[in-house]
């Protein structure tokens, strides 16, 4: 028997997986602009003031870099949440929902993110008879 879907749900699920790839864009950002910075930086050795000026304005770039990486990652942490809420609160259970938490969530846990991939996944299996999957042929039945 499948559950009325909940529109609200449905629209928490989507944006909230949509908002995960946020979080790779701001790496990618934090990575093209640091290794453009990389490129510009003139140190020499016999020369310790221009030394240690190139290595300030290095961190100051690195510095600034990395605010693309936590943006990004802020996002995908708002996304999360709301991926939390459709599966939790309005108990959105579409196909491709069952399987995105299944797979994020084992994305997640290789990373630092690790207790919200471990939720996912313990919650993706325990509950995926509740999830609207395709269901198997019948025993007797011809599969074409």
């Amino acid at each position: 028997m499948t559950q009325p879907v909940s529109q609200r749900g449905a629209l928490l699920a989507k944006i909230g997986a949509l908002l995960q790839v946020a979080q790779l864009i701001g790496l990618a950002a934090t990575l093209a602009t640091m290794n453009a910075a990389a490129g510009n930086f003139n140190i020499q050795p016999t020369a310790t003031d221009a030394t240690v000026a190139e290595v300030a304005k290095a961190s100051t770039v690195m510095s600034n870099a990395t605010h693309y990486l936590f943006f990004g990652t802020g996002i995908a942490v708002i996304g999360m949440i709301m991926v939390i809420v459709a599966a939790t609160v309005y108990r959105y259970r579409a196909n491709w929902f069952f399987w995105f938490l299944c797979v994020y969530g084992g994305a997640m846990t290789i990373s630092y993110m690790f207790p919200f991939g471990l939720f996912f996944l313990i919650y993706a299996l325990t509950k995926r008879k509740e999830f609207d999957l395709d269901p198997g042929p019948q025993p007797g039945t011809l599969v074409r």
